[in-house]
């Protein structure tokens, strides 16, 4: 009989284990979907400063990473200093690009192993404002610091650039307007620089801001992916009928011919009818097919990640990748920020917001992979695991090993959610799976 019981002891410390160790790796979110917690390789806070907006991450070949935002104080309206890190043998190092006022969305890419960012530098803020108009401004590992846009650009939400590496030059989109009566009508597009130069040729207008005919409507927020000859862009279409203020999830395609001249296609819808697409993102893997995906908005506690691919047989169907209804505060931002990144096979995901039943209304940073091109999809990870604090608009990138990079701003305490954010970066595997232990039982 003792031996009996030594047994069911033993048993029932060795499930009791079981289920620790499950707990500990599986949070039950919602009624249907369960999210893992996310072991990185790597943490990083690359600022320290409480400054941090807006982080973009680039990965290069070799290993090489940057990251970079722009500092916001509270300090009435002034924003400016932009700061880039780099990943160096002991560790991040940052300098300060710019102290200029105004400087926003600096976005870091690598051409190899060398860095180069872009960013929209305003003019400096007056009471009242001035519409925020401004300039494009790029700079390189050589510490050359060039303007790449002559004419006064003007826009609500900022001028946000966005530029990738070709074969034979840069390639750069963003939405803008010329005049200030014009900033919440923003068109899109298109410049090119060839490697050779270090002027940009002509901006070109991709498409003007209203998509449809007969209807008031403006561009923001476009994302651009470059491969195989091609130039494939998403951006964020308004449309206003009779009072009806609505948004779209556009796409457009051209081909590269010699001297970076672009044929375009025709702009094709990809958010479903009688929804509300927004804050798109786009990206190519390593078979050329092209990865897009965007925020469903219904309402600040109803929106959706949603994903579409296109390939050699087309366009596939809307799909839902944060399966549950996602929310987020009602401060900034009021819509879910998606980002995607692609390499060979491997194409991830991630966003920020906050699922029905989660412990306090505080925004985490979740993470999705493919390993095969979009067929099929892995859980739901959480990348931040800080249910007491804002993680928001998350940037991520793979390296060329497939370690998944991911960089994010999260609020660190204070009486105005507007300040005091840092700048955190991690790194990890694209999928991790719940661990157990097999059941051994023996006599005695």
């Amino acid at each position: 009989m003792s031996q009996e019981r030594g047994l069911i002891r033993r048993t029932l410390s060795i499930l009791g284990a079981i289920g620790l160790a499950f707990g500990l790796a599986l949070t039950a979110v919602g009624t249907v979907q369960a999210v893992l917690a996310w072991i990185p390789y790597e943490t990083a806070n690359l600022s320290r400063s409480g400054e941090a907006r807006h982080v973009a991450l680039a990965v290069g070949a070799a290993g090489s990473r940057a990251a970079a935002w722009w500092v916001n104080v509270p300090t009435g309206e002034r924003r400016g200093d932009l700061i880039l890190a780099r990943a160096g043998p002991t560790g991040w190092v940052t300098e300060t690009v710019t102290t200029t006022l105004e400087s926003r969305w600096p976005f870091p890419i690598f051409s190899g192993t060398q860095w180069l960012l872009a960013w929209f530098q305003g003019q400096p803020y007056t009471q009242p404002a001035t519409a925020l108009g401004g300039w494009v401004w790029e700079r390189d590992d050589q510490d050359q610091t060039r303007r790449v846009t002559e004419t006064l650009l003007y826009t609500i939400d900022g001028v946000r650039p966005r530029w990738r590496v070709g074969n034979s030059g840069l390639h750069m989109t963003f939405a803008a307007a010329m005049t200030s009566t014009m900033a919440g009508r923003g068109d899109l597009y298109y410049l090119y620089r060839p490697f050779t130069s270090t002027a940009w040729a002509s901006t070109v207008v991709v498409t003007r801001d209203q998509v449809v005919a007969d209807a008031a409507g403006g561009v923001f927020y476009p994302d651009m992916a470059i491969g195989d000859g091609a130039i494939h862009l998403v951006w964020e279409q308004k449309r206003e009928i009779g009072g009806r203020i609505s948004y779209t999830i556009y796409y457009i395609s051209a081909t590269l011919e010699a001297g970076g001249q672009a044929t375009w296609a025709a702009p094709v819808p990809l958010s479903l009818p009688e929804t509300n697409g927004q804050r798109p993102a786009i990206a190519l893997d390593g078979d050329g097919r092209v990865h897009v995906v965007w925020t469903n908005y219904i309402t600040d506690t109803e929106q959706y990640v949603q994903y579409r691919r296109l390939d050699a047989s087309g366009w596939s169907q809307v799909r839902v990748l944060s399966e549950e209804p996602l929310r987020v505060n009602q401060i900034r931002p009021t819509v879910v920020w998606p980002a995607v990144a692609a390499g060979g096979n491997q194409v991830c995901v991630a966003w920020h917001g906050f699922y029905p039943d989660a412990p306090s209304e505080a925004e985490e940073i979740y993470l999705r992979c493919s390993r095969d091109g979009g067929d099929t999809w892995g859980t739901i990870m959480n990348v931040s695991s800080s249910p007491d604090k804002l993680s928001l608009m998350p940037a991520v990138a793979i390296g060329a090993d497939g370690a998944v990079h991911i960089a994010w701003e999260e609020f660190q305490g204070g009486q105005s959610y507007f300040y005091n954010y840092d700048a955190l970066y991690a790194a990890g595997p694209p999928e991790v799976h719940p661990v157990f232990l097999p059941l051994v039982l023996r006599n005695g």
